[in-house]
């Protein structure tokens, strides 16, 4: 049995406040890296966007320095990402390379790698993403495995003959909107039964996916095993720790990479998913601990891992997210964010209109990191979104500058 965790790393985040960087670091990222530093036989994978390992290296040089260890122990395996955390698939193919080349340089100055693997922000694909990324010479992407079980066969979710899906994370919406004790009480039991139910079903095995002239290898997160993993980290009822990992090991003859936790980092120790709970670097090393020691497992890296394990099947993956419907619309359809990309193709089209020699660095960076997510969805707090409106505000200007200069001022 092969297994691994992946922990996405982002200082951008839409409901944390940029004054409470330091505290994340100190209660989240510090802990968990030295923790996971700690613990022998174990493998894992972080992403960290480019934007955060600037921030980390210009305040925080102590989190680059645990990065490095990792790497340098063969412990740690960064992927690649969008330099801002955009949504790629709303973003034209200029603007998805820019945002790699922009990631990979940072992850070069800074720690001196060059990833095999990418991690899609919010899991979000289309079909032209293979393409994109093997002109990058990346090996393998992370992909929702619901999206996929949609996609192949197709389920379009616009034809009203087709049953809409019900997805892992509805049960905890129900859950969460409960009214009253007794309701709370069934849509609990009804959520842990069914995450179990999803848990148990997962097929962890690679698949190749079709793309526009080109594939890639797609390793398969179940969103069920996060929810389920960390319930069961936060002893839940129904939900123990003990549950998980008897779960976990059912898979000891099953031939794919094992993920049973792929989220947020900033969930162990600063941010809780439920008030009142929040499971620290602690309980992550209790949970890896009893992971290693399930019979025949070994805790693998990715790109070590599809040395000899190939995918077998060629499947599509529809154009989604791993948002609770599988859909974009968290983040096109309110107004603000509408607008926001009004302004985004605004600066796109000065851009068009210049030789690419006359746009510059700055005037890149601005447009990208307005096309960060976290500015858009889910619950962004004002100051992330107006950096969003305000970056391409700068990203229009300063190209509306160049081309005047251009096509007008030096005409007279």
């Amino acid at each position: 049995m092969y297994s691994t965790i992946v922990l996405h790393a982002n200082l951008q985040y839409a409901e944390i406040h940029i004054k409470e960087i330091p505290q994340v670091v100190k209660l989240s990222y510090i802990p968990v890296l030295s923790t996971l530093l700690d613990i022998p036989k174990i493998e894992v994978v972080l992403n960290f966007t480019g934007v955060t390992l600037e921030i980390l290296k210009n305040g925080y040089p102590e989190v680059i320095d645990l990065l490095k260890e990792g790497i340098d122990q063969g412990k740690f395996e960064m992927t690649g990402c969008g330099y801002s955390h955009p949504i790629f698939p709303l973003l034209p193919e200029t603007d998805m390379k820019k945002q790699i080349e922009f990631n990979n340089n940072v992850l070069e100055s800074t720690l001196n790698y060059k990833p095999r693997g990418f991690w899609l922000p919010e899991l979000a694909y289309d079909p032209l993403i293979p393409r994109v990324l093997k002109s990058f010479d990346f090996l393998y992407t992370f992909v929702d495995e619901e999206l996929y079980n949609m996609s192949s066969p197709l389920l379009n979710d616009s034809n009203e003959y087709n049953v809409p899906y019900y997805s892992a994370s509805h049960y905890m919406i129900e859950f969460m909107k409960a009214k009253g004790i007794v309701r709370k009480f069934f849509k609990y039991r009804k959520a842990t039964k069914g995450l179990k139910r999803y848990a148990k079903k997962s097929n962890f095995y690679p698949v190749e996916l079709k793309g526009v002239k080109g594939t890639i290898t797609g390793l398969k997160i179940p969103q069920a095993w996060s929810i389920f993993s960390t319930a069961s980290l936060l002893k839940f009822p129904f939900l123990k720790p003990k549950k998980a990992i008897k779960t976990i090991a059912k898979f000891r003859n099953d031939p794919g990479l094992v993920i049973p936790y792929g989220t947020d980092i900033e969930f162990f120790g600063y941010r809780s998913l439920v008030d009142g709970k929040l499971p620290t670097e602690k309980h992550l090393r209790d949970f890896l601990e009893k992971m290693i020691k399930i019979q025949d497992n070994q805790m693998i890296l990715p790109s070590k891992y599809l040395k000899d394990n190939k995918p077998k099947d060629l499947g599509y993956l529809k154009t989604g997210s791993w948002a609770p419907n599988r859909r974009l619309d968290i983040w096109t359809r309110d107004e603000d964010n509408q607008k926001l990309e009004r302004l985004c193709w605004e600066a796109r089209w000065y851009f068009a209109h210049l030789p690419e020699s006359e746009i510059t660095e700055q005037m890149w960076k601005h447009l990208l990191l307005a096309e960060n997510s976290d500015g858009r969805g889910w619950d962004p707090i004002p100051e992330r979104r107006l950096d969003c409106f305000s970056h391409a505000h700068e990203a229009i200007d300063l190209a509306k500058e160049k081309y005047l200069d251009r096509y007008l001022y030096k005409k007279k």
